[in-house]
């Protein structure tokens, strides 16, 4: 069976749903009741990803919605299906517009060397991703690039980036964490991308 309650106190507002054998499945906490959200995890998404992409996936997941809380949990009281996924959507919704990254393995500013992998819509549209040597692939907006598609780096172009924020899109179907991007350093229109470290 699941189980849904919740533990309020001061400074503290948690909401767990749980299974028989008391594990948090999904957790939902905020400083208050009314605050930001410290917490809006998922057990099977950390499994998933954990599975997916390595420890270093695991690791951005818990940056972005936080960490469970480990062993049984109990006390509190009972709460409907229907206002557990209340606060679980405020929680999500709180935790996925929070500011970029300060912290974790990969915070925001982090610079990484990395190869233009594939345009799949054409220079000029959407953005290009990036081969980065990780589990997780890299993403750049187009408005990261220059305004002329012509100016736009080719498949195989080695780039100094840095990271800006790292997004998750797991419902209402999985994929991939994305490190979002942007070139440290943009030629003048018409030159070419030079590799990193060569003048």
């Amino acid at each position: 069976m699941t189980y849904w309650f919740r533990r309020a106190d001061v400074g503290s507002d948690e909401w767990f749903e749980t299974g028989d054998d008391a594990i948090a499945l999904r957790q939902a906490s905020f400083t208050d009741p009314h605050g930001p959200a410290s917490v809006a995890a998922s057990r099977d998404e950390l499994a998933w990803v954990l599975d997916k992409f390595e420890p270093l996936g695991a690791q951005l997941y818990e940056v972005r919605y936080g960490a469970l809380v480990n062993g049984p949990v109990s006390g509190g009281e009972p709460v409907s299906e229907a206002e557990f996924e209340a606060a679980w959507e405020r929680a999500r919704h709180s935790r996925n517009t929070t500011a970029p990254e300060t912290s974790g393995p990969l915070p925001q500013g982090t610079r990484l060397t990395g190869t233009v992998d594939v345009l799949p819509w054409g220079p000029g549209r959407v953005g290009l991703f990036v081969e980065l040597g990780l589990p997780l692939v890299g993403f750049v907006d187009l408005a990261q690039l220059p305004l002329d598609p012509g100016d736009w780096p080719g498949v195989g172009t080695v780039i100094e980036f840095e990271v800006t924020t790292v997004r998750f899109s797991l419902e209402p179907r999985r994929s991939a964490p994305q490190i979002r991007l942007r070139p440290t350093a943009t030629p003048p229109p018409g030159q070419p991308w030079r590799r990193p470290g060569r003048p």
